[in-house]
């Protein structure tokens, strides 16, 4: 009898001390997943709205482009076709005025390309602040310690599977700020 009681106080102290060590590692267990940052910005409204207008302008700057660029053309046929009948004089007129074009032309670009990375950068900090924001509170009501964000679909390991929240986060997102 006394050995049986022995075994029964022992078996309850390895089912505590086990419960105890399941509570522990549980509590220890750090529960992580992923997002792929290009699909959230293709398929969130917000960025896909930032997107066009970013498009618009942009066709907006090419058109405006193209005029320079076919004025440059029309005044470099005019060039060609009476440039053997000029004077140095004229030529060098005529060459000045050709280099000057052309630096209108690059200075136009390079306003262009600014004024459309500023643009970016600015249309886009908004959508970013809204996705981090998103991905705290989905982060914590999905009880996460760990989101990586990853792009072109490649993370440093990991199959997908249950890891993968994107498409979960993407519709908690689109829902969030419709």
């Amino acid at each position: 009898m006394k050995f049986e009681k022995a075994i029964l106080f022992l078996a309850m102290v390895l089912a505590l001390a086990s419960l105890a060590a399941a509570v522990y590692f549980h509590s220890t267990n750090v529960r992580y997943g992923f997002v792929n940052t290009e699909k959230i910005l293709e398929s969130f409204g917000e960025s896909q709205k930032v997107s066009g207008e970013i498009r618009a302008e942009e066709e907006r700057w090419l058109t405006e482009a193209r005029i320079i660029e076919d004025s440059l053309a029309a005044f470099e046929a005019r060039i060609q076709k009476d440039y053997g009948k000029l004077s140095v004089k004229e030529k060098l007129e005529l060459k000045k005025e050709h280099a000057a074009r052309i630096g209108e032309l690059e200075r136009f670009n390079e306003a262009r390309k600014n004024a459309l990375l500023k643009m970016q950068r600015e249309k886009l900090e908004g959508v970013y602040r809204k996705i981090n924001s998103a991905m705290d509170e989905f982060a914590r009501s999905s009880r996460l310690d760990v989101v990586f964000a990853t792009s072109d679909g490649s993370i440093v390991f990991g199959d997908g599977g249950k890891a993968d929240l994107t498409e979960e986060f993407v519709r908690f997102l689109n829902s969030r700020y419709k």
